[in-house]
């Protein structure tokens, strides 16, 4: 299969038209996705076929260049989301433009895809174009909740349930059972077999859990008294402290260390006010599984204040870790606090709203960033009500929030699969493993993949600017390279002919 694009801009008010064509790259995300499915053993459905309108049924537009490479699959953090479209028409979105059905079908060897963008739509620089699937067409953003979720319940057994996957490396997938009496927390792991293009049948696969390291879970704290300058580490000769039992505290920075975060914690034991974080880290890079002292940082955008009566934990409502950079929202909810943990005195507050902006952050997503680009989740309001949107906060500092309001609610993102603590994700591959387990069943690993992958990759050969004053329609051409050895090229036309520049 291979791909060509022609970009047509036109000026609504001189109608000058350019025009732009460019061949792809074709990229492993397909077969990533077959093989996900097919050893789950779990049939491929209408979320990947037909390819043309669902697997690769969506388009992303970025303002960088992609690294032109087979394996480059995720959602970039180098280029930023300048649009994107799927399967439907928009007229209020700034970054979503509309399929174009009239336009689009069958050729003799292939599929057209056709998208407008209108003139207050993907506005700005556009240096490379990608397919995706038409899931993330809808919204890139909303993109772990990936089309449908397949289960085994072989590989835990029923006496032992209770584990939650923390990460997954591409050969077994990592869990965390904490014990709140004995405070230790155990990791095992299972392996998953994963052919390229291949079948992995279960059947004939013993999936036993092989315990590989455990680590206390006490974690002794800080508080303030009366003022946030007299603070004391002890009180009556005790220290504070507080067990990190749940597996939620837990997240994998995918830099060797597994971090385990607490945060606004207040009504513990023995202490009156309680302001700031408190950590530590487990290593798994060099394979000691060794665990740190207890770490602390002072008040860095405490969300709860001290009218909570609980610890809050690292289930990504409130901060996310990657690659040792703390990403945490601030007390109103407005900002994003980027704080290296190695020190956090330089960190850096980022505005998402002005202070006088009803709508507020709700979460950072649990989602592993890619290469430290954030998800996170809005509270918007509308005239009628309310509604949530997802946002990507950049690694420099760029936000983009598409105007999509997704089905769910905060906790519970369609079809029933809750995020805090029920899937966690990872950078090696598009498969987001999760938990489940019922007394009937036993229990369940759960999958379900990104689907805001780089399906295709199209570098421009020149930049384009697209201007409030110009309507964009992209043309883009799947062929199967088999069938146009042995018919010829199919009907492929959609727009002017013309070079990397266009008249």
């Amino acid at each position: 299969m291979k791909g060509k694009t022609t970009i047509i801009l036109r000026n609504v008010e001189t109608g000058k038209t350019r025009v732009y064509e460019d061949e792809n790259l074709i990229t492993n995300a397909l077969d990533k996705l077959i093989n996900i499915n097919v050893a789950m053993n779990y049939a491929l459905n209408s979320y990947v076929l037909p390819f043309a309108t669902n697997a690769l049924g969506g388009i992303m537009l970025f303002d960088g260049q992609l690294e032109e490479d087979a394996d480059n699959i995720h959602f970039p953090a180098a280029a930023h989301l300048v649009g994107y479209a799927g399967q439907d028409v928009n007229t209020v979105d700034k970054y979503r433009g509309s399929y174009n059905a009239i336009e689009s079908g069958k050729t003799l060897t292939g599929y057209i895809s056709v998208w407008d963008f209108g003139t207050g739509q993907a506005n700005g620089s556009i240096k490379a174009v990608a397919r995706t699937s038409a899931h993330a067409g809808r919204d890139p953003l909303y993109w772990y909740n990936a089309p449908t979720a397949g289960s085994t319940s072989d590989g835990v057994p029923n006496t032992d349930q209770g584990w939650r996957p923390i990460r997954y490396d591409g050969e077994y997938v990592y869990m965390l059972k904490g014990n709140s009496e004995t405070h230790v927390m155990r990791m095992a792991r299972a392996k998953i077999p994963m052919l390229r293009m291949g079948v992995g049948d279960f059947s004939d696969v013993a999936r036993s859990m092989e315990l590989v390291a455990s680590w206390s879970t006490l974690m002794t704290v800080l508080t303030y008294y009366n003022s946030r300058a007299d603070y004391e580490k002890r009180e009556n000769g005790r220290d504070l402290y507080v067990y990190a039992d749940d597996v939620q505290f837990y997240e994998d920075g995918h830099d060797g260390l597994i971090y385990c975060m607490a945060y606004g914690m207040t009504g513990l034991t023995y202490c009156d006010y309680f302001y700031g974080i408190t950590y530590f880290t487990v290593n798994y890079g060099d394979g000691s599984y060794d665990r740190s002292e207890t770490r602390y940082l002072s008040n860095y955008g405490n969300y709860i204040g001290q009218s909570s009566r609980n610890m809050l934990w690292a289930c990504r409502w409130y901060g996310h870790v990657h690659k040792g950079i703390l990403y945490r929202i601030s007390s109103n909810r407005k900002l994003i606090y980027k704080i290296p943990l190695n020190n956090p005195a330089s960190y850096t507050p980022i505005r998402i709203f002005a202070d006088d902006n009803p709508d507020y952050i709700t979460n950072i997503q649990f989602c592993a960033a890619h290469e430290g680009a954030i998800y996170f989740e809005v509270y918007h309001y509308t005239a009628t009500g309310y509604a949530y949107l997802y946002g990507v906060l950049y690694p420099d500092g760029t936000v983009v929030l598409p105007d999509y309001s997704y089905s769910g609610t905060s906790s519970n993102h369609g079809g029933d699969i809750k995020y805090s603590g029920y899937f966690w994700t990872n950078d090696d591959d598009l498969t987001a493993w999760g938990y489940y387990s019922s007394n009937s069943s036993g229990e369940w690993f759960t999958r379900m993949w990104a689907a805001n992958y780089l399906g295709t990759i199209n570098n421009l050969a020149s930049e384009i600017v697209k201007t409030p004053a110009e309507t964009m329609k992209i043309v883009y051409t799947l062929t199967d390279i088999d069938d146009e050895e042995d018919e010829g090229q199919g009907d492929d036309s959609g727009g002017d002919e013309g070079g990397g520049g266009g008249a």
